[in-house]
């Protein structure tokens, strides 16, 4: 890498290894990409039981048919209430180091979702949102960081996510002329993650390949954020690691009743 020439500079940041160089580019940028993160025979995996979950998901509201009334086609809500693959990965070592380096050890798994972008076809997901809907103000911190694991190269020609750079530092979406100048498309190999502060704007392309490309998008926030979707009541049992049952919501659970909720603290001063 060439040498950066300054002059007039007294004050710089530094980034030492991977990790920290990522967490510098959603600070600044809004997002990162970590490759070579999952092998290819879990990518392979992975891409097939997603599949294999969205069909039975399908199932429980007989048939896609409902999900395309709900705008809701070709999502996966909550896969690792399935299929076990997909908790260990959203408790996996190498998707959680960054989450925790940018927002502390106090975090929460908010949601984790499947995206199945087939070629040719629009989906919600194609018009620029952040994760974290309806939000137009800033905070001084980051609140929350989207984990997007790549099981399929992003780029211009599969539908690859695009960014408005920086984004995240602003209260209102940009005007059009300011988003055609600026959207960006990082690229990604299969493989990779895709980290980005939730609050920055972004969407996904057109599928032009004959491929499908699927990803899965964790959002994991500070616990003043509630989950969409109970994990805690999706799972048939809570993990025996405190901190991933934490991280998971076991911890973060409204109490019924304030005796309940005494005696919770009651138990953990012990």
């Amino acid at each position: 890498m060439e040498t950066v020439k300054t002059y007039g500079i007294t004050n710089a940041s530094s980034a030492t290894g991977r990790a920290a160089a990522i967490c510098e580019e959603i600070a600044v940028r809004g997002f990162g990409v970590l490759e070579s993160v999952l092998p290819m025979s879990k990518v392979a995996s992975l891409n097939q039981k997603l599949e294999d979950v969205y069909a039975a998901q399908c199932a429980e509201v007989s048939g896609e048919e409902a999900l395309e009334k709900l705008n809701d086609r070709d999502i996966v809500r909550c896969p690792l209430a399935y299929d076990r693959e997909f908790l260990e990965l959203a408790t996996s070592a190498e998707l959680l180091e960054i989450p925790r380096l940018v927002l502390g050890e106090g975090i929460q798994l908010l949601m984790q979702n499947g995206v199945i972008n087939r070629p040719e076809r629009v989906q919600a997901q194609t018009g620029w949102h952040r994760d974290l809907n309806y939000q137009h103000w800033v905070s001084s911190k980051p609140l929350a960081v989207s984990a997007l694991v790549c099981l399929e190269d992003f780029n211009l020609e599969t539908g690859g996510t695009a960014f408005l750079p920086s984004s995240h530092k602003f209260e209102a979406f940009p005007s059009e002329q300011l988003v055609a100048l600026s959207q960006y498309v990082p690229s990604a190999p299969a493989g990779s993650i895709l980290f980005f502060d939730a609050m920055t704007f972004h969407r996904a392309g057109i599928n032009k390949s004959s491929r499908i490309r699927r990803a899965i998008n964790h959002v994991i926030g500070v616990p003043i954020l509630a989950q969409q979707i109970s994990i805690p009541s999706m799972l048939s049992e809570a993990p025996e690691d405190p901190a991933i049952r934490s991280y998971l919501g076991y911890r973060w659970l409204p109490s019924p009743s304030v005796k309940a909720w005494r005696q919770a603290k009651l138990s953990s001063s012990k």
